[in-house]
């Protein structure tokens, strides 16, 4: 395996063949900070390609040799994206995660002429700016640092300047929803959404991203992309509303549930997770507190204290306060249906 310079990033365009991930050619062109590693440095037949919003295999599948070391610059928790059926037949065997799961992510587009800007009132005490990277490491938001490192993601400011933007909505102290360009290649651009916990479901997503898109069309852009997980609900509906058109679904693989919010997965749906991760645990003993907590979410009482039990009989320190308080915290949300009473109490004669 040979780690490519930046210079010779082009060698690579040839092999990527599918277009759902915008940051590939972002990487590959220059645009954006990321690795390429390859089979062979001056004809590379293959590929894997490390971009802040992916990491990405694609070329040809012959090559075992370079399949065997994938493994090795990938953290077991690392998704995985094939650029072909061939690839994501291969991914469980080369990846450092062998139960590593499949999910479905959808790919939407939007032109200028389909765009439906949202242009209803912001709340009373609250104020959407467009993103001023200056500006906004002089302010005092509470949470400015974690909009400022998506913005990071460009690698260097002049770079998000010159070819990316965004907007966001503030009361005196919090950044409740912003919304900024994630990476961009010719014309077009792709775009992302954060709205702060607290702040959810009070229509600030929309505004936010309508304001970005328009930014991104003055910018000169003829396309804006949205990429979001197919149980995302949230974020099919704001992009749907927008306007943005459904190009296809592709897969990706991962060792975690892909989400954004606890509520985008069904019981069943959280009772399937936790079974792949308590058979995981099995070889990764740590995945057993994630599985824990997927348990919790399936509202299934007695496979938590089950689990708890096989964690105690490992001497794994659990915190009881921490999980009765995650508990109520999805009883508020409306989960949790069937803990009655308080787990703690449930689980006293452990």
């Amino acid at each position: 395996m040979y780690k490519l310079e930046s210079r010779d990033y082009n060698k690579v365009e040839k092999l990527v063949q599918s277009d759902n991930e915008l940051s590939v050619q972002a990487v590959i062109h220059g645009i954006m900070p990321g690795e390429i590693f390859v089979n062979d440095n001056i004809h590379p037949t293959a590929a894997l390609i490390k971009t802040c919003e992916c990491n990405y295999v694609a070329g040809s599948t012959d090559d075992q040799s370079f399949q065997a070391q994938i493994a090795s610059e990938l953290d077991f928790w690392d998704q995985l994206t094939p650029d072909s059926d061939a690839w994501a037949q291969l991914i469980p065997q080369i990846h450092e995660n062998p139960n590593i799961r499949k999910y479905v992510r959808r790919h939407y587009i939007l032109s200028e002429d389909q765009f439906k800007e949202q242009k209803g009132p912001i709340k009373e005490g609250f104020v959407m700016e467009r993103v001023d990277v200056e500006l906004l490491k002089e302010n005092t938001f509470e949470n400015g640092e974690e909009l400022l490192n998506w913005i990071r993601n460009w690698g260097d400011e002049s770079q998000f300047n010159q070819y990316g933007g965004g907007s966001y909505i503030h009361n005196n102290k919090t950044i409740v929803s912003w919304s900024i360009s994630d990476c961009s290649y010719q014309k077009s651009i792709a775009i992302g959404i954060h709205t702060d916990e607290e702040f959810r479901h009070k229509g600030f997503a929309q505004l936010v991203v309508s304001e970005t898109i328009k930014g991104c069309f003055e910018k000169g852009y003829e396309t804006v992309e949205w990429l979001c997980v197919d149980s995302n609900k949230g974020s099919i509906a704001i992009a749907e509303k927008l306007g943005f058109v459904k190009q296809n679904e592709y897969t990706s693989f991962t060792s975690y549930p892909p989400i954004e919010n606890v509520t985008d997965l069904s019981k069943e749906q959280w009772n399937e997770w936790a079974q792949y991760l308590e058979h995981a645990s099995k070889n990764k003993e740590e995945l057993i507190w994630e599985c824990l907590f997927s348990y919790i979410k399936a509202d299934e009482v007695l496979k938590t204290i089950e689990i708890m039990k096989i964690m105690q009989e490992k001497q794994i320190e659990m915190d009881y306060s921490r999980i009765n308080g995650f508990v109520e915290m999805l009883k508020e949300i409306g989960l949790c249906s069937s803990f009655e009473e308080s787990l703690q109490n449930s689980i006293s004669a452990l």
